[in-house]
């Protein structure tokens, strides 16, 4: 769901003559402080110098939850009110601060989720003002964080993903241009520790005080093995520090929800079950799949890739691991890869179709398409694996920008060939009708009812790698 923005008009404060030569824009200074130690009174003061912007945007839903709104006019502070925001003199030294009660604000899976009362997870989008359009870094300090210690679980009001600026756990930076897809971070009652796995450091954050079935090393082993079984796809955790943030749902057995955010930093959100237990983590597929979004570089416009990417390799990373059987992996994909069939006389480029299921399996579909392409091409010398070995080579994980042509680039470059960017021209672009049933028949898997896997097959072999058998 896509915020929308509450622009603040902010008035020129000086009248240049309109035919003056333009001087060189000065660095922006983007400074923010932030009282979380309470959630129904988050007090933020910030100070923008040389913004280089008549606008300031924020979060229209938060506007519910501003019980105060002021800026500095004249060296003394003057009071707006929170549903008329108007500002002035905020072009080159503007000071402003605010208090938001997070249970005001408008709720939803994509923005603020509450636990509780007192308790909430929200994406720094929602509730930090902004210079639009943004340039320049902000450099954010929060009172209230501390880090997370190895070991036992303890007590704290904050926590967050934002990507730290120092071994000072207050200080942290988010550059403007990151903004949209910042980090989380969870204010109130909150527990958290940090972990070592695969090579990369882990925080957890357990949200509320909601009692789970998991014990506390049950949970750490849980975000430990998923880790480390997502590891063995980028050959390392794709990136050096994570926050995952629990948040308990009452009643449930599973994991009902999850979403990463990570170009502020990673950090990744899923509600689970408080009945949960230990023996079905391994059956669960959202934290694997949303840590195997970290390993991709975050790109515009083709969800249907980077959802796609993440539901193909999610049930295979599983059975690699040995979590399920072969039989289990294929019927699933027999089973689901067909929702990523547009029926007849419907759309078939994936560039113009917008579904869950396009965005899901009409993309998990592409990737495995590509993932196979590559194998025959190269007698299964090289793999979609080995391209996104490549891409987290050149730094490309969650937490950076990329286009489909750095990609197509990299896939060429690894691999020797273009089946990577043929496949997105016939299928992404011009929008070419897949049979699937032969497709399927190809690796020697069928389904008439039950399954059965041909080993005689012509894709045999490489299904068989696909899957990790011998």
């Amino acid at each position: 769901m896509r915020r929308r923005l509450l622009v603040l008009a902010i008035g020129l404060s000086c009248g240049a003559h309109p035919n003056a030569p333009r001087a060189r824009a000065e660095p922006a200074t983007l400074e923010v402080r932030v009282d979380a130690r309470d959630a129904h009174a988050l007090a933020v003061e910030e100070h923008f110098v040389h913004a280089g912007t008549a606008k300031i945007e924020l979060a229209e839903e938060t506007r519910q939850g501003i019980t105060r709104f002021q800026v500095e006019r004249a060296g003394a502070w003057v009071s707006l009110d929170p549903q008329k925001l108007e500002a002035r003199e905020c072009i080159d030294d503007c000071k402003i601060r605010y208090v938001v009660d997070l249970a005001k604000v408008e709720r939803s899976y994509e923005g603020v989720v509450a636990v509780g009362t007192s308790t909430f997870v929200a994406p720094t989008s929602s509730w930090l003002a902004h210079p639009s359009p943004t340039r320049g870094s902000f450099d954010i300090t929060i009172d209230g964080s501390r880090d997370a210690p190895h070991g036992a679980f303890e007590s704290v009001v904050f926590a967050t993903g934002l990507r730290r600026t120092s071994d000072d756990p207050s200080r942290f930076v988010l550059p403007t241009n990151d903004f949209a897809e910042g980090s989380f971070a969870a204010f109130g009652n909150l527990r958290h520790r940090s972990i070592d796995a695969a090579l990369s450091s882990i925080e957890i954050v357990v949200v509320g005080d909601a009692t789970l079935t998991l014990s506390d090393e049950e949970i750490a082993t849980w975000v430990r093995e998923d880790a480390e079984c997502v590891a063995r796809l980028y050959q390392h955790f794709p990136v050096k520090r994570a926050s995952v943030f629990i948040v308990p749902v009452e009643g449930s057995k599973g994991v009902v929800f999850g979403k990463v955010l990570s170009l502020g930093g990673a950090s990744i959100i899923v509600l689970a079950g408080t009945e949960l237990p230990a023996k079905e983590t391994h059956r669960d597929w959202v934290l694997v799949h949303e840590m195997v979004h970290l390993g991709f570089p975050t790109m515009y416009g083709v969800r249907w890739l980077t959802e796609g990417l993440a539901t193909y390799y999610e049930p295979v990373l599983r059975t690699r691991a040995g979590w399920h059987t072969r039989e289990w992996l294929w019927d699933d994909f027999t089973q689901s890869m067909k929702r990523g069939i547009p029926p007849e006389g419907a759309e078939l480029a994936l560039d113009k179709r917008d579904t869950i299921d396009d965005a899901y399996w009409g993309g998990a579909l592409f990737v495995m398409m590509v993932d196979v392409g590559i194998r025959a091409a190269t007698s299964n010398k090289k793999s979609f694996d080995d391209v996104l070995h490549a891409v987290l080579g050149q730094g490309g994980d969650a937490t950076v920008v990329w286009t489909m042509a750095e990609l197509t680039e990299a896939a060429r470059k690894e691999t020797g060939t273009n089946v990577f960017g043929d496949l997105v021209e016939r299928y992404a672009t011009k929008g070419e009708r897949i049979d699937l049933p032969r497709f399927f028949r190809d690796l020697g898997v069928s389904r008439d009812p039950k399954l059965e896997l041909d080993d005689a097959a012509p894709l045999a072999a490489i299904r068989k790698s696909i899957e990790g058998s011998p």
